[in-house]
């Protein structure tokens, strides 16, 4: 999980930073699914702060550009930088269920993280086949590469920059300032915001439990 609040991750700094352990991410998912465990015993007045923010990013959601991967009625919706390592190991761990469609994936790209990622999210969103051009970024995916492999658009288009930052601003307004961010709700409506790259067997049990 990398936060993006103040400036581009670049150089030493943004070494060091890509270098931090997942441990925090898991935690804060694993205090994040005690959520869904109890949801039927949540009074409508009683809200969480996560809860708040998860509901305000889907009530807000159709202001985003994604990018459709699945053919399920299960829906996450990733906010994701194309430069992110912990997005990218995300999106290699959710592929078994991608694969057999037990999940829709409703990617939404932000340009962020590096001085480099706003033209590569341009690139994904300017493409002629968007999930083609994400899964090229993420398959060359290499940190020793540059991360994220897909090439920079050189002039994005000025509608694709505000799809991208209508995008940031939508994580944002929800008080959510890291990526890659899961939103989705769990059965019997309540919504969920994960922040971080969950291991395999919290995905599965978020899988189990989508609405």
């Amino acid at each position: 999980m990398i936060s993006f609040k103040k400036q581009y991750v670049t150089g030493t700094v943004g070494a060091l930073l890509l270098s931090i352990s997942l441990c925090a991410a898991v935690a804060l998912t694993a205090v994040a699914l005690l959520v869904p465990d109890t949801a039927q015993a949540v009074s409508a007045g009683s809200e969480t702060a996560q809860e708040q923010a998860a509901a305000s990013i889907l009530q807000n959601i159709r202001r985003g550009t994604w990018i459709t991967e699945g053919r399920s009625p299960h829906i996450i919706y990733i906010f994701f930088d194309p430069n992110c390592p912990y997005c990218h190991k995300l999106y290699e761990d959710l592929r078994p269920w991608v694969n057999h469609n037990q999940v829709q994936i409703r990617w939404l790209p932000v340009g962020v993280l590096m001085a480099t990622s706003q033209r590569k999210a341009a690139a994904i969103l300017q493409a002629r086949n968007r999930l083609a051009a994400l899964r090229q970024n993420e398959q060359g995916f290499s940190q020793a590469a540059g991360f994220g492999q897909i090439k920079e658009e050189p002039m994005p288009k000025p509608a694709i920059i505000k799809d991208l930052r209508a995008n940031e601003a939508l994580l944002q307004r929800a008080g959510q300032e890291a990526v890659p961010a899961m939103v989705f709700r769990v059965q019997g409506g309540t919504p969920i915001v994960i922040q971080g790259a969950p291991p395999r067997r919290i995905l599965q049990r978020i899988i189990e439990q989508l609405q």
